[in-house]
């Protein structure tokens, strides 16, 4: 009876050993797609913990469960938080979504919140005369002039001033980068990009061949502090994600999908892909204090995030 016992909790463990095994496999571009995602696999756990329950297995179905659980562990919560934030840079990034028709709640947001740079995508030109209703509060924009429009869609409005270009990539696809003064004495390079959606096996290579180029952009920062921000369309759940940019730190984030064609997706069941990243440098002059999603915007299918830098206090 044990034996088989045994063979029954062997098989269960199956999907986990074979999906940790299959995760490795990076370089197959639908693969990586849905290993990013654990809550699939944890769905599968969670209908068998049902069914081996109402079949009355009770101790195979607490088995699933405990499997569902520690598989919905492995996805970043909804925040970041790792010491009190003084005197804190606050950023938020969102991707607006191109036929979100209604901004209001967020344009009220940060007129009320002390927001420093806000990193927008998939912006239309709609959206982009909208913001221009903040250029008091927000005086430095980048996107929307003529001769420019919204590079990939990309759009940057800060408290402080900007000095920044859009770089076009041989696929189309457009980098920001620049200085971004968030004070006279704390400069910041400033780098944003809009990789696209990994739906087809071409725009997987894309937003891979554009992540290494931004990657190498970076490596020219002229200052310690650097930034890199943006919706990458990479789950923070694949080997990929740990292998780039690994002299940064960042703090994943749950941030999509908030509904897929009108159907709520619960939180649990969300991926981090609307990224930030600081430079990692031996005297660090910024850090992440805190992270987190702002649920409560409508029209879009990520929630915006925001990002708290905290100053290092010299020892």
């Amino acid at each position: 009876m044990m034996k088989k016992r045994g063979w029954v909790y062997l098989l269960l463990l199956l999907p986990t050993l074979l999906w940790s095994a299959v995760s490795t496999f990076t370089e197959i571009w639908w693969v990586e797609n849905i290993t990013g995602i654990p809550s699939v696999i944890a769905g599968i756990y969670g209908l068998s913990f049902i069914v081996l329950l109402l079949c009355r297995y009770y101790l195979y179905s607490f088995f699933c469960l405990l499997l569902a659980t520690l598989w919905l562990y492995q996805t970043p919560s909804q925040q970041y938080t790792t010491a009190s934030c003084s005197d804190p840079l606050k950023i938020v990034q969102y991707n607006l979504y191109y036929t979100n028709p209604d901004l209001t709640s967020f344009l009220n947001y940060l007129i009320k919140t002390d927001i420093d740079l806000v990193v927008l995508q998939e912006t239309s030109p709609w959206h982009g005369e909208r913001f221009m209703e903040l250029i008091d509060e927000y005086p430095y924009q980048f996107g929307g002039a003529p001769t420019l429009g919204y590079p990939s869609g990309q759009m940057v409005i800060s408290k402080h001033p900007l000095n920044l270009r859009a770089q076009n990539t041989p696929a189309g696809h457009y980098m920001i980068s620049g200085i971004w003064q968030s004070s006279e004495d704390r400069p910041v390079s400033l780098y944003t990009a809009h990789p696209p959606s990994p739906r087809t096996k071409q725009l997987w290579h894309e937003r891979n061949a554009l992540i290494g180029s931004l990657e190498r952009l970076a490596d020219y920062s002229p200052y310690p502090d650097t930034l890199i921000i943006g919706d990458f369309n990479l789950s923070a759940n694949t080997k990929r994600f740990n292998t780039i940019y690994k002299d940064y730190h960042t703090a994943p984030i749950q941030s999509w999908p908030r509904e897929i064609k009108g159907i709520a997706i619960p939180s649990f069941a969300r991926i981090a892909i609307d990224h930030l990243w600081i430079k990692n440098t031996e005297s660090p002059s910024l850090f992440i204090c805190k992270r987190e999603a702002l649920p409560q915007f409508s029209g879009s299918d990520h929630s915006a995030v925001v990002t708290y830098l905290s100053k290092v206090t010299p020892h």
